[in-house]
């Protein structure tokens, strides 16, 4: 006999710890499912407590915070099944499990299988991955590799990374099994072109019980570096039949499905059964897919979308009163300040200004005409090196976006450091000797004007470095890369120069001028044209051996090689060993510089952050020598 049943995915936007908040999100979105008509709602992975705990998951007081969460959320009987994640210790040990909550109490505690151990994932840290198989009983619940039973459906669970292993997923013991819905409650990152594989591994789920797969994933930036799409599907006969749009602005977001299934009997030591009323009127709610998820440009556009949810996030989870940002005129920090125009602009445009004045209710917002200038605070800082270009690069886009734009010359602050170095050590220094410690002056004295405009209004200092520039140390330390977070540490130089380009063409007209001006560090006299790729080498080689040693971690005469084969038309061999040999000899040297960088957002497949993708030893004989 066959049965219509009402499923829904929800994605949450929760903070690590914030059990008063979390467990309000949860409620809210199990209430507009059961308004729905929904049977069963899946929610993500450690969506009580919040996925980025880190150590705090070691606490006692965080399980037991997040098991009296749980009761709370069972004891508000919903007449649907509800699947919620938290973090159980159990005999010395902590698993990260999905509660199975109906007819106002916990069901069932199944826990996750497999854990994630790679990239920015450090789950095997705090959590032990629980055996197939195996079960029992915590205060009278089963805990366990069980199936769920109820008005002739039988449940079973993947937890994110179970469904990433290939033939071991638990899918297909699962299907051996006679589940008809699979739920997969997940905290997966956001990294270009992930949601991709995520719909995979949700359609072959489907197919491997050919029944109804259910997934939710967290949503924006729960805990400071990671951002979550917040992308939720429901699949059925091979194709997603229901999706929740990515990088919403919302506290939650929520999609339903109808679905015809088969009604069966289930019985066995691994089934947990029990009866709920299935609704029998339905007021679903549509949700549409943007049209930017299939445009030709999808890379830009996930980066836009995914770094303007990220600052609008970190901003109001840290209660600061807006963002500062030194604006040299050049591509990074204009990358940045359009990104938070764009925070604003997206934000406006799902929310509307009120919706907008309520999330970020904190702040003292006037109208939507001023919000960019309460928002966003821009400092141009001048000397005798920078150029009128890009003087007038900041100040064209400042204007076009609206922030509050302050301009200030430095030259006498700079002078009087270089004097009392000057004086101390009897000498004058001079650009032929002492070249890096005048330019380091240049861009670490600008630090303070902008960390006082970020104390005066309690606002974020944006630091502007890239990732290329962190591989080769190309940053002054406490100058650019001085900030409360580095918006775009997570993305390499030649795709930042991209974006800008791309963002221009989509009617952003402050870019003009810095989209047409070749990047430099301005801080040697601008008699010497100073080019940052002749300082370094052309980017797009630079990233190509970033990524050749420390993604496809291929040695370094393998490197070698590679870069004459892609580069050997353009450059002599003996350049190009030259260029892998500065890489190399400065990547060694600094790596004290990546371990002091203010914390980014990750974004692509991999980073150099030591603290939660890529560690190198700050001290080593390097790379070099094995070319």
């Amino acid at each position: 006999m066959k049965q219509n049943v009402v499923f829904s995915v929800g994605s949450l936007n929760q903070l690590p710890l914030d059990w008063e908040g979390n467990r309000q999100r949860i409620l809210a979105a199990i209430s507009q499912a059961s308004a729905e008509g929904s049977s069963i709602l899946c929610l993500p992975e450690l969506c009580i407590s919040g996925y980025g705990c880190e150590d705090q998951f070691l606490a006692p007081f965080t399980a037991a915070k997040s098991w009296e969460s749980l009761e709370l959320i069972a004891s508000e009987d919903a007449e649907m099944v509800a699947v919620v994640g938290l973090a159980l210790p159990f005999e010395g040990d902590l698993y990260n499990v999905s509660a199975i909550l109906a007819q106002g109490k916990i069901q069932a505690l199944i826990p996750k299988q497999f854990l994630a151990d790679d990239g920015v994932h450090y789950e095997p840290r705090w959590f032990k991955p629980w055996p197939r198989g195996q079960r029992k009983m915590y205060k009278g619940i089963p805990l366990g590799d069980y199936r769920i039973h109820f008005n002739g459906i039988t449940l079973g669970m993947e937890i994110c990374q179970d469904a990433w292993e290939g033939e071991k997923r638990p899918a297909y013991d699962l299907a051996r099994r006679g589940v008809s819905v699979i739920c997969n409650p997940t905290a997966s990152h956001f990294a270009f072109g992930k949601a991709e594989i995520r719909k995979k591994l949700t359609l072959e789920g489907a197919k491997i019980i050919n029944g109804a797969y259910l997934f939710a994933n967290l949503l924006g930036n729960e805990a400071g570096r990671i951002i979550f799409d917040g992308d939720a599907y429901i699949a059925h006969q091979g194709s997603i039949v229901a999706q929740t749009p990515r990088f919403s602005y919302q506290d939650y977001t929520l999609v339903s499905h109808e679905l015809t299934l088969e009604k069966r009997k289930d019985s066995g030591e691994d089934v947990v059964s029990f009866e709920i009323h299935l609704p029998e009127t339905h007021s679903i709610k549509t949700s549409e897919v943007p049209a930017w998820e299939s445009s030709e440009t999808k890379k830009e556009e996930e980066f836009s979308h995914a770094v303007a949810l990220g600052l609008l996030d970190y901003l109001r989870k840290s209660r600061s009163q807006g963002w500062v940002l030194s604006l040299s005129g050049g591509a990074d920090s204009s990358a940045i300040a359009s990104l938070c125009a764009l925070s604003i602009q997206y934000a406006k445009e799902e929310l509307g200004w009120e919706g907008l004045k309520q999330k970020l209710n904190y702040i003292p917002l006037t109208t939507s005409d001023k919000a960019m200038s309460e928002l966003l605070t821009t400092i141009y800082q001048g000397t005798v090196n920078s150029s009128q270009n890009t003087r007038d690069s900041a100040r064209e886009l400042a204007e076009w976006i609206g922030t509050q734009h302050y301009v200030i010359e430095i030259d006498s602050i700079v002078q009087g450091y270089r004097e009392l170095v000057e004086n101390a050590i009897g000498r004058p220094l001079t650009w032929e000797q002492d070249d890096i410690t005048l330019q380091n002056v240049q861009a670490r004295v600008r630090a303070p004007s902008a960390w006082m405009l970020a104390n005066i209004k309690n606002a974020l200092l944006l630091a502007t470095s890239n990732r290329s520039e962190a591989s080769v140390g190309y940053a002054t330390m406490d100058g650019d890369t001085s900030g409360s977070i580095s918006p775009i540490s997570g993305i390499d130089k030649s795709f930042v120069r991209t974006w800008l380009l791309w963002l221009e063409a989509q009617g952003f007209k402050g870019l003009h001028l810095v989209n047409s001006l070749e990047p430099s560090a301005e801080l040697r006299p601008l008699s010497e044209k100073q080019v940052d790729e002749e300082d370094l080498m052309p980017y797009p080689i630079l990233n190509t051996i970033e990524r050749l040693v420390f993604y496809d971690l291929v040695s370094p005469h393998e490197c070698l090689e590679e870069v004459n084969k892609r580069y050997g038309a353009v450059f002599a061999k003996e350049k190009l060993e030259e260029f892998v040999r500065r890489f190399f000899r400065l990547w060694a040297r600094n790596q004290w510089k990546r371990e002091r960088y203010a914390p980014g957002f990750h974004v692509d497949d991999y980073s150099l952050d030591p603290k939660s993708w890529l560690r190198f030893p700050i001290l080593s004989a390097g790379l070099e020598k094995d070319i």
